[in-house]
């Protein structure tokens, strides 16, 4: 009895660390939901605008992976509220859009709107959203001047938006 006590002890000291190891390597899942164009310009959504918008995306859901961030699907439900939805509802239901990406395994919402309320500037606007605790841990906003034929400029946003986001969820993995 005494050498199985033994046995156990050492076979936990052994195992124990390396599990937590295992599991503070594991980088957290991340729901990223694409921008929603929020124009309130006397021309709203123009196809150029949309087009640009859809550009900010890609572009910044591909530094995002590049960065080392571990994207998952968009859950349905939440791909149903953007298409029946106004395009700041998620932005505006933090709450809602957690419980939905925990069901899907994510650790975090990413959700993005892009205020437009003039001809000149768009402003990106971001939420990482901690999906247990239901709370925003990372807000930011970018200005991002409405030049439809220069996707350098938008391309740059986009990086540094996927940067900053990037460090932020590095920082929470590494506290875990």
């Amino acid at each position: 009895m005494k050498y199985l006590a033994i046995l156990l002890t050492v076979t936990f000291s052994i195992i124990c660390p390396v599990l937590n190891y295992a599991n503070a390597a594991m980088p957290s899942k991340v729901m990223v939901l694409d921008f929603q164009l929020n124009d309130l310009t006397d021309i709203p959504n123009a196809p150029q605008e949309l087009e640009r918008i859809s550009y900010l995306t890609k572009i910044y859901k591909e530094i995002l992976i590049l960065k080392g961030v571990n994207i998952v699907g968009v859950a349905d439900k939440l791909i149903a509220d953007i298409q029946n939805q106004s395009p700041t509802y998620l932005f505006d239901h933090i709450e809602y859009v957690a419980e939905v990406a925990a069901e899907s395994g994510a650790d975090y919402a990413l959700i993005n709107v892009a205020l437009k309320p003039t001809y000149l500037f768009v402003y990106p606007r971001i939420l990482l959203v901690d999906v247990k605790l239901k709370k925003v841990v990372l807000a930011k906003a970018f200005q991002l001047e409405s030049s439809w034929t220069d996707q350098n400029t938008t391309a740059n946003t986009a990086k540094k938006m996927a940067e900053a986001v990037a460090v932020a969820i590095k920082g929470f993995d590494e506290k875990k």
